[in-house]
């Protein structure tokens, strides 16, 4: 159930964010930002009480001045810190219910944006590491590679019986989105695999069987059956997403933007954080 959601969650992002697919990186997560905050503001106005929070907010400010205008008053600045304390947790309490409702949206979101900004495609020429990994002994097993023009093996598999893996190492060839081609024990497994400069939803594992997992890795759908396998695991290089010359992580441009964009709204809205 979990892989069905997640894969029908990447169609539904690559169809939202199709329209980006010729411009840089930065546009997309601004557009995502953008629905985000929407999304966020909504839920408050919702579910919210502006005018306490407000209220809870002044007299924390209050308590705080309370501390640095009374010094010399022991007492007065012992109740005044309490008191802080005591609205400081009124005001998260106030800010829960909102916050449950956005988070586990938002992680699904992460998810599916550090699949596409989070990392990048191999380039040719780079060192890929394919992992497989079995629920058993894999000391009978039959594993290799089967050649493509969009790799080529470098290594011979390597087994590692206290992990149950069998590992090879490829190199990447011509630029395009293909498949690693196993073959286990005479099955063929295939594992995706996106060469070049394109923006798309890269998977680093693809799982055997429907599991939390696929909350993290939701690109792919399961490994066919028939074999000892767990998972096919490679691992995608890191990707910066650069604007104005500042390169950085995907979640800095996208947290600064989304509060950017929810402060300057919060009024139209009627919200208070």
């Amino acid at each position: 159930m979990a892989q069905q959601v997640n894969y029908f969650l990447t169609k539904a992002c690559d169809l939202l964010l199709a329209p980006f697919a010729k411009l840089p990186p930065f546009w997309g997560i601004l557009f995502l930002s953008l629905l985000t905050s929407l999304f966020v503001l909504a839920v408050y106005r919702s579910v919210s009480n502006p005018a306490k929070v407000k209220e809870t907010k002044n007299r924390i400010k209050a308590h705080i001045l309370a501390i640095r205008l009374y010094r010399d008053f022991w007492r007065t600045i012992l109740a005044s810190f309490f008191k802080s304390l005591y609205y400081t947790g009124k005001y998260f309490l106030l800010n829960l219910l909102p916050l449950l409702l956005v988070l586990p949206l938002l992680f699904l979101l992460f998810v599916q944006m550090d699949i596409r900004y989070g990392l990048r495609p191999f380039r040719p020429g780079e060192s890929i590491a394919v992992k497989a990994r079995f629920s058993g002994d894999i000391g009978s097993v039959e594993a290799s590679v089967a050649p493509s023009a969009h790799y080529r093996t470098t290594m011979n598999p390597v087994y590692i019986p206290a992990l149950r893996e069998i590992d090879w190492k490829l190199k990447a060839g011509e630029a395009g989105s293909t498949a690693i081609d196993l073959r286990i024990d005479g099955a063929a497994v295939e594992k995706s695999l996106v060469i070049g400069d394109k923006l798309l939803a890269l998977s680093n594992t693809k799982l055997a069987s429907s599991s939390m997992a696929h909350f993290i890795y939701p690109a792919e759908k399961l490994l066919a059956p028939g074999t000892r396998l767990v998972s096919v695991a490679i691992h995608y290089p890191a990707r910066s997403i650069s604007f104005l010359g500042f390169k950085t992580h995907w979640l800095v441009y996208y947290l600064a933007l989304t509060m950017i964009i929810a402060l300057a709204l919060k009024k139209k809205f009627g919200v208070e954080f």
